[in-house]
């Protein structure tokens, strides 16, 4: 598998980058390069990935930023730094399940048209305890892809995708050019989904992505109030843009010319799809912590504002019809 590079981006992962390597560790598979971008951590997250190897040697390679670039830097960097045919990331408080590595790696490479594959996840908290929901999403077989990639449909998968890096750099990798500069960085919001997308229009070259459908990952979802949805929203619909002009053999649009382009009657609505998705987990934080009247409030606000938003998080995160996909 000397091919294969598994990349972890770390910020400021002191509270759970051990539990992550001790995932890497755990893989059936060890003939990987293990490559890790710092993107100047200002923990001790630096000191806790040397202190680990110190104590479980194994081959691995650290690359310190001396700024903090955010995290669709970060990927493309590593994308382009690494030699490998194949690579995969791994979020630095994310927990792999043993067999990640080795089932994604044996699907892709013992089939010359796949580009990409992926698995389902589970959500655990915090302590890493288990909490309801996953992600159950992505096509099983070539010819739902195809389906999807045809209508051009964006492709969302989660970022435990093993993916032809040849191909990825082929397609533009992921976008950090474009932006507007400071605050909010865009580039960092929804960087994989762009990079799926762009990756699916090679179906013309008979290419496929496909999700192998079982669990092989544990996704750790932080609590808090949100107000971010409103960023990935409109990045979203760049993507969505910027797919349909690629299919129509039109120019991509930069993301500063997509913002220039929003009519003040669409703002009005991604405003209003961000408070359906704002109000929605900010309910369902509010009920966890046994606010039960604020809880119910924003959930009613939420089906209220937007009444498909919370049947649409069910379909991909509950895993109630996993089995239909």
């Amino acid at each position: 598998m000397k091919d294969l590079t598994v990349a972890i981006c770390v910020y400021n992962a002191e509270k759970y980058i051990e539990e992550t390597l001790e995932c890497i560790m755990a893989q059936t598979v060890q003939d990987f390069h293990l490559l890790i971008v710092n993107d100047c951590s200002t923990d001790n997250s630096l000191a806790k990935i040397k202190a680990f190897f110190d104590l479980h040697p194994r081959q691995y390679e650290i690359v310190d930023f001396e700024e903090n670039k955010g995290i669709a830097f970060a990927r493309n960097y590593a994308l382009n730094y690494a030699t490998s045919k194949y690579i995969i990331f791994i979020d630095s408080d994310d927990c792999p399940l043993p067999q990640l590595v080795e089932k994604e790696y044996d699907k892709i490479s013992t089939d010359q048209e796949l580009t990409a594959v992926s698995s389902w996840s589970v959500f655990v908290d915090t302590n890493t305890n288990p909490i309801k929901g996953g992600l159950f999403i992505g096509d099983a077989t070539k010819e739902s892809f195809i389906n999807r990639a045809q209508k051009a449909k964006r492709i969302f998968l989660p970022i435990q995708t093993l993916f032809n890096r040849e191909d990825a750099i082929k397609v533009g990798g992921f976008r950090i050019t474009g932006f507007p500069e400071g605050k909010p960085r865009y580039q960092d919001y929804c960087e994989d989904l762009d990079l799926w997308t762009r990756l699916s229009d090679l179906y013309k070259e008979v290419k496929y992505i496909i999700t192998l459908p079982e669990v092989l990952y544990k996704y750790r979802k932080v609590d808090g109030l949100s107000s971010n949805h409103y960023y990935m929203i409109l990045k979203m619909d760049f993507v969505k843009v910027n797919l349909l002009r690629r299919r129509s053999n039109e120019k991509e649009l930069t993301f500063i010319e997509f913002l220039d382009s929003i009519s003040e009657r669409q703002k009005r609505k991604y405003l209003r799809d961000a408070s359906a998705a704002d109000s929605l987990r900010n309910g369902v934080f509010y009920l966890k912590n046994k606010n039960f009247g604020k809880g119910v409030f924003l959930i009613l606000k939420s089906i209220f504002t937007k009444p498909t938003y919370l049947f649409d998080k069910i379909i991909s995160n509950s895993g109630i019809i996993k089995k239909k996909r």
